[in-house]
């Protein structure tokens, strides 16, 4: 199959003032495509096209995909250019804590943002490329998008979501063109958990260790464009984690044993003993107190 080159194509990119957004951007731009980059804080997208090569060619576009009317005005001004091949959905938001812990507004939250603003988008984008004939989304999901993950529910079940959609979105629309791409990051130093929200909805506000020592950003990039350029229908993108996907998918029941015994289940044993008050009367919690929510 012959490589995709992005030289020329024009690619809208979500969530991209840092991180993994920010690094496609920039190595998107390097290789000569038209990049919009979009997010809900301008400053860092102004700083983002300062630092890039070819200025003319990154377009920067604030947006918060939570946002109907914002939705509204980024899709109007894409819309003045005369095509647009690749929308790179990497916007969202990560969750930490147990599911008796976390509060329904959390999970809404983060369903709001992760599975319902990328709905949203990409339900506006759609009539641009059933046009025009072509076009390919770019999902960022996770390893929690594909097993359950433990401490992660409202985040796992966002990605799950989106998985189940643009699958259903491909499957409707094979007479255009569709490309559709499943983007598995693993641990990526970048300050996702940092801004996760805990079970009361504060931020976690410290990048965890996993991620501290995964991945850089650019190379994550990297890995990613790589994938696009080979139109791979699923790209997983880390260190030794990758294995687990292959793992989970051979050996379900072991991949699970590994989930379930990650360090993170001595957190989970702590935090009942020292933290975790929970009373119930029948099958409902009547008192949880917490002496920290994360």
């Amino acid at each position: 199959m012959k490589k995709m080159d992005f030289k020329g194509k024009v690619v809208w990119i979500t969530g991209a003032s840092s991180g993994i957004g920010a690094s496609l951007a920039m190595q998107l731009n390097n290789l000569g495509a038209i990049v919009i980059a979009s997010a809900r804080r301008a400053d860092k997208l102004i700083e983002l096209k300062e630092n890039s090569t070819n200025l003319q060619d990154l377009i920067t576009l604030p947006l918060d995909i939570t946002d109907p009317r914002s939705i509204e005005n980024a899709i109007a001004q894409v819309g003045q250019m005369d095509r647009l091949d690749w929308v790179i959905h990497n916007a969202g938001i990560a969750q930490k804590g147990l599911v008796i812990e976390t509060e329904l507004d959390v999970d809404r939250k983060v369903m709001e943002t992760n599975y319902f603003g990328t709905v949203a988008l990409t339900k506006a984008i759609m009539p641009m490329y059933l046009q025009q004939g072509y076009g390919g989304f770019g999902i960022v999901s996770s390893f929690a998008g594909v097993m359950g993950i433990p401490g992660r529910s409202a985040y796992s079940a966002s990605k799950h979501a989106l998985h189940g959609f643009f699958e259903s979105l491909k499957a409707e629309h094979m007479g255009c063109k569709l490309n559709v791409s499943f983007i598995l990051p693993g641990f990526i130093n970048t300050a996702i958990t940092a801004k996760g929200l805990c079970g009361d909805g504060t931020p976690y506000g410290k990048v965890e260790t996993s991620h501290r020592l995964g991945m850089t950003p650019d190379e994550c990039a990297q890995d990613i464009i790589k994938g696009l350029q080979k139109k791979r229908k699923q790209i997983a993108v880390g260190k030794f984690e990758v294995y687990l996907l292959s793992i989970n998918r051979i050996a379900p029941g072991l991949g699970r044993y590994i989930i379930k015994n990650h360090p993170m289940r001595r957190w989970r044993r702590l935090k009942s003993r020292l933290d975790l008050t929970i009373h119930f009367k029948g099958n409902k919690v009547i008192e949880h107190r917490s002496t920290k929510n994360c």
